[in-house]
């Protein structure tokens, strides 16, 4: 679901262990897939990944390959529910993920078709566990997520303590994994490291031991309040830029009073202007004494010319241009090639 303008996912217990056996790159599209799915009747969504693209902190050069590839993998793929009829006779029933899924190459979208009886499982078993997405995207280890995806079912209980080889088989290690000291280094020090560091919860861990060998592992886990305030923060300050140029972009559409242009033409005006809402303001002004067939062109061509030293759209003072009238004919003729 999206909660408060945040891409916020949720997932059952049974859910947390049928994902494990997901790489990196689906377990991202399952978490963008759990933010749309809703108690409609839709069954069939698009992710655009243009939409994502904004919450990784890391490289994002390949992520439309990336997603390409893993949009693939899943086709026909899914789990196995063991669930109890009335009469207390384990059934096991396998669900696939999708019904049909199809990544649209051209557009870097994702369209996907899930089936009724997942849907209304996923729905019924929605509870405590939400989170921001980009936590376990941005986690770099498959088991990193898997850990987090885990501990967050256990994060109201603020403990855990799991035999060590039912673990190592929960988070689908391989068989290398049984050595305790790969597994510590592999699963448990790398997820402390990133989900401690990046993400809304931290957790430590503690060996139980019979004899010298480890038995058990015991997670202590709690909310991550250092960490939550800085991504906080850093959400109110980006939500206030964004509103920022929100608002700028519906100036620069509401000058045009004689013609409409999209938020994306008006970006791109605002961006040739240098944010200079005056000077688009005349430039509009000028341009309406002409008969000119490209509208957006033609504007951008004369803001352009009035370039002043580019300004940082966050840092800059919108209001602080100082009003001044533009020699709009001479512009047009050195532009057209008509003066020196």
């Amino acid at each position: 679901m999206i909660k408060k303008g945040k891409y916020i996912a949720v997932r059952s217990n049974e859910l947390i262990e049928a994902r494990y056996n997901l790489s990196v790159s689906q377990n991202d599209i399952m978490d963008m897939v759990l933010t749309k799915i809703e108690d409609d009747n839709n069954y069939l969504y698009e992710l655009n990944i243009n939409d994502y693209k904004h919450l990784y902190k890391t490289d994002t050069s390949n992520i439309y390959r990336n997603l390409e590839k893993a949009t693939k993998g899943m086709e026909g793929t899914g789990f196995y529910l063991l669930t109890n009829n009335d009469k207390g006779v384990e059934k096991e029933t396998f669900f696939v993920w999708f019904a049909s899924i199809e990544y649209v190459k051209s557009e870097g979208k994702i369209t996907f078709e899930i089936g009724t009886k997942l849907k209304a499982l996923l729905l019924e078993m929605k509870k405590r566990i939400y989170y921001k997405i980009e936590y376990p995207m941005n986690f770099s280890s498959i088991y990193s997520k898997r850990v987090y995806y885990y501990l967050k079912s256990f994060e109201d209980t603020g403990w855990r303590i799991d035999n060590l080889d039912v673990l190592r088989k929960k988070l689908q290690c391989p068989k290398s994994y049984e050595k305790y000291s790969f597994f510590r280094i592999k699963v448990l020090d790398m997820a402390i490291k990133e989900i401690n560091n990046y993400s809304d919860i931290s957790f430590e861990f503690q060996e139980i031991k019979v004899g010298r060998k480890v038995m058990r592992i015991k997670f202590i886990i709690k909310q991550n309040q250092n960490n939550k305030a800085r991504n906080e923060i850093a959400a109110t300050s980006s939500d206030s830029k964004e509103s920022e140029e929100l608002g700028l972009i519906k100036q620069v559409q509401e000058i045009f009073t004689k013609n409409t242009i999209t938020r994306h033409e008006a970006s791109c005006i605002l961006k040739d202007a240098n944010n200079n809402i005056d000077l688009i303001n005349q430039c509009y002004q000028y341009l309406l004494t002409k008969d000119v067939p490209n509208v957006v062109g033609y504007m951008r061509t004369l803001v352009k010319g009035f370039n002043e030293p580019q300004t940082n759209i966050h840092e800059s003072n919108f209001t602080n241009y100082e009003q001044r009238t533009y020699d709009f004919d001479s512009l047009e003729k050195k532009l057209l090639g008509w003066g020196n």
